[in-house]
This record gives structure tokens, C-alpha cells and sequence, in this order.
């Protein structure tokens, strides 16, 4: 380990750290950077070797609220392929999560690493579906630009299908250049919301929140609409049934699956609102 050197990342190492990502096919949103800047900027770690980056990593740690305890969030780990096996990636690792306070820790793993992960001392909590699709069609009448609705609503509804509450990180997600944000409502009120965003290939949606399957499949007909054409991804996870018959009715097909997993209690939220998850890197 001799002229290895772990420091926190500066904001244009974390746009390095997202072209690792990419070329590792991971597809993150073009401009991913600045909302997961926003969430935590003091929680993106990358190890030098010789002044050379070799690894990242980023141990984000959202907020308590009146409703639960605080949620770290891991990702972006991320070795280069040249240094792997050389315990570069695993000190790391290890120093990101000793910065971490937060009595639940979460991650998104490839199901190859879910037993390594185990013996880390996190629990499969359930399974996660891309899926891919293409973009096109009409946009739905009763879709409105989710500006409309009242930041304060949108982050009440967030905190429903999200285990923690990532008001900063919101704010940037749902006003970055590219990223188009739409809000379904009922009665007056909210019933859903979506985003979908540009990636480096294709579009992708996250997060999908909704009350029932007609918002989810009205606002995902208008995501899609939003889009340019091309590939449309949707991160599902299984364990809302809604959420996979909504992408298995669109005809799209399965492209990976992940495990999320927690250590510590794993934090309560409303499942079966979540028909789209905002991002495996950031939950």
C-alpha cells in the first residue's frame, strides 16, 4: 500500500468517477454528478496510487426526519480494472464506511457480489429488474410539469417511497437541464411523480412513485413521450408486482438484476408506491 493515499473527492473528481461508472455499463444519467454532489458532498471517496485514481466510492449519507433514522447509501465502488485483487478497492471500502454514523447502511449489488456482501454483515432486503424499452409515443392528458405542484407536496410524497429524506439532493434532481420531471394528480392532490433523464445511452426513468398502476402506467406513457428517441431504461423492483406488469405490458426486456441490501435495520417505506427506482447508485 505504499503511495496509496484515500481522500474525499472534489466535485470534478466525481464527474471521473461517473465515466468509470459508464464505462463499466452501468449507464448513470450525463448529468448524475451534481444531485449526487448535492446530496452528500462530503460523502465521495476515491484512493490515489501515486497520484493515480484507482478507485472511488461514495458513502452518502441522507437525513433523519420525524419518521426514521438517518440512511447512509453506498456506491460508485468502482476499482480499475488494472489494480483489482490488489486490496486497493477493499481499504477503501473500508475506510468510506468507517466515516459513516448512520444506523442503516444500503446498497444496490450485482447478484455476483450479494454473498460477498453477506459477509460484510448485509442482509438481501429484495431484487431489482432494468429493463429496457423504447422511447416515443403521446403524452397523456392529465400529466402536468411537476413544477407545478408544491416542492413541499413532492417531498412528502418522496419521503412515502423513499427510505429517507433527501430534500438537497431533490431539489437539484428535479431541476437539472435535461431532466424532464412530470406529476400526476387526483383530486387535487398528488398521486404520483417521475423523471426521466438523458444518459449516455438512451434515456432512463427514476424514480417512478405512484398511488396505484393507472398513475404509474400514465406517467411512464409520458415519461417515455418526453424522451428522445431511443432506449428508455426502468430500474423495477420486484417486490411491487404492479411495477412489473407495468414494464412486462410495454414489451420491455430484462437487462441486469441487482440486490438491495441493508446493515443494520432495514428502513420501512410504502413498497408498493416504488415502481421505479431513481438510481442503483444513490437508492
Amino acid at each position: 500500500m505504499e503511495g496509496y493515499v484515500i481522500r474525499r473527492m472534489e466535485r470534478t473528481e466525481l464527474d471521473f468517477a461517473l465515466k468509470q461508472a459508464a464505462a463499466e455499463g452501468w449507464n448513470p444519467g450525463l448529468r448524475d454528478a451534481e444531485a449526487f454532489w448535492a446530496a452528500d458532498p462530503a460523502g465521495h471517496f476515491l484512493g490515489q496510487l501515486e497520484g493515480q485514481t484507482v478507485a472511488s466510492i461514495s458513502a452518502v449519507r441522507y437525513r433523519a426526519d420525524e419518521q426514521g433514522p438517518d440512511l447512509g447509501f453506498i456506491g460508485l465502488y468502482i476499482v480499475a480494472r488494472e489494480f483489482r485483487g490488489r486490496g486497493y478497492g477493499l481499504r477503501l471500502w473500508s475506510e468510506a464506511l468507517a466515516s459513516m454514523d448512520a444506523p442503516a447502511l444500503g446498497l444496490d449489488a450485482v447478484l455476483a457480489q450479494v454473498t460477498a456482501y453477506e459477509k460484510e454483515g448485509f442482509v438481501l432486503a429484495r431484487r431489482s429488474c432494468r429493463y429496457e424499452g423504447q422511447a416515443g409515443g403521446e403524452m397523456p392528458q392529465g400529466l402536468t410539469p411537476l413544477s407545478e405542484a408544491p416542492f413541499e407536496e413532492v417531498l412528502a410524497y418522496d419521503r412515502r417511497c423513499f427510505p429517507a429524506w433527501r430534500e438537497t439532493f431533490l431539489r437539484v434532481w428535479l431541476t437539472t437541464p435535461g431532466h424532464v420531471p412530470l406529476g400526476f394528480m387526483r383530486g387535487g392532490s398528488l398521486a404520483g411523480f417521475g423523471v426521466v433523464r438523458p444518459c449516455g445511452v438512451g434515456s432512463k426513468i427514476g424514480p417512478l412513485f405512484a398511488d396505484d398502476d393507472a398513475a404509474a402506467h400514465s406517467l411512464f406513457h409520458g415519461l417515455c413521450a418526453a424522451a428522445p428517441q431511443g432506449p428508455v431504461f426502468l430500474d423495477v423492483p420486484l417486490t411491487n408486482p404492479g411495477a412489473v406488469r407495468l414494464a412486462e405490458s410495454h414489451s420491455m426486456r430484462v437487462m441486469f438484476e441487482t440486490g438491495r441490501m441493508y446493515r443494520g435495520s432495514a428502513p420501512e417505506y410504502d413498497l408498493g408506491r416504488e415502481f421505479g427506482v431513481t438510481s442503483f447508485e444513490l437508492g
